[in-house]
């Protein structure tokens, strides 16, 4: 893989491309953005970059360096990822010791400190005094998706690269790539920029069977007056406890009205529920554009509510009844 490959972070690939290039690389990095934006990817590019034989800003990913990386068995690579997430300060003193010892396989060491933001206060501190006077030769990529939980003391001693959020279409794109069905890859791509997340919920079944749900009551809400509180309460509250569920289910149903309103304009081809098309088509026959801005105002109204510990079954029967009247 090159730094040309990076077509989702393209700033910040030509950015660390330039910094190897022209000799302007830093003692400690940054990595800040959302889950799912490529950090840890792009630190162990940067760092293949760093230790190629070709030495020009780039990785060949076939030398002996890169090879390593790639494989995980680098002796001047460390990695720190969190376990009982928390990172401590003995994790970060191994650390330090082991980059007290001369590189094996070049003039370079570069740690990697993944989700850096859950260090603990004196892991902080610690790491805090080797930022300040690191030891030659050593490269820091600390990598954040909450880049304000950390001491501002390490944000000022680290170069700081901003990462973008990857688009829905990317994230559905990658799911299709590993198998996933294409309508439940870009549902699930819609509702968080998470890769992993997204991955998740493809995986499990319940999500499937939750979306079925979605679609049911929405049906019920347009065709079958107060059937659709039956709906509700046997198919739905019968199942589902948690207010974490009912609100995955809220942003499904908020996304189907998304893609009602766009059958309505006639953009099928950017719904996100894309194996559903024809029953999106037919509700958007029945339902005016007013109507729909107004439900999809009501469903985020609910989501607030029981954001605000409100009652989960009436807080649900106010819903569907206000969408019915619309």
């Amino acid at each position: 893989m090159m730094w040309s490959e990076f077509t989702e972070q393209k700033r910040t690939a030509s950015f660390l491309h330039q910094s190897l290039q022209y000799n302007r690389l830093s003692h400690a990095y940054l990595f800040a953005g959302p889950k799912g934006a490529g950090k840890k990817k792009m630190a162990l590019h940067f760092a293949k970059a760093i230790f190629c034989v070709r030495q020009d800003g780039d990785s060949c990913g076939t030398c002996k360096s890169c090879r390593l990386i790639e494989e995980g068995n680098h002796l001047d690579i460390h990695r720190i990822a969190v376990e009982k997430n928390v990172i401590s300060i003995e994790d970060v003193q191994t650390l330090q010791k082991k980059l007290s010892y001369r590189a094996a396989e070049s003039s370079h060491k570069v740690y990697i400190m993944e989700e850096s933001e859950k260090m603990s206060r004196e892991a902080a501190n610690s790491l805090l005094k080797f930022l300040e006077e690191p030891p030659r030769g050593v490269v820091a990529i600390l990598l954040t998706s909450q880049i304000h939980s950390l001491l501002p003391t390490i944000l000022s001693r680290c170069q700081i690269v901003q990462f973008q959020a990857p688009s829905p279409e990317q994230i559905a794109s990658q799911l299709e790539a590993v198998g996933m069905k294409a309508g439940l890859a870009r549902t699930a791509a819609a509702i968080t920029n998470d890769f992993e997340q997204a991955h998740a919920l493809c995986e499990t079944e319940s999500f499937a069977q939750l979306r079925s749900l979605m679609i049911q009551l929405s049906e019920d809400i347009w065709e079958r007056g107060t059937y659709a509180l039956v709906t509700l309460h046997d198919k739905l509250l019968k199942q589902e406890k948690t207010v974490e569920r009912i609100d995955l289910f809220l942003d499904l149903l908020l996304l189907w009205f998304r893609d009602i309103l766009l059958c309505l304009l006639g953009q099928e081809s950017q719904v996100m529920n894309i194996d559903q098309v024809e029953p999106l088509q037919k509700q958007a026959l029945r339902i005016s554009q007013r109507r729909l801005a107004t439900g999809m105002k009501i469903i985020l109204e609910t989501k607030n509510r029981l954001a605000h510990y409100a009652n989960l079954q009436l807080s649900l029967e106010d819903m569907v009844l206000r969408l019915q009247e619309g």
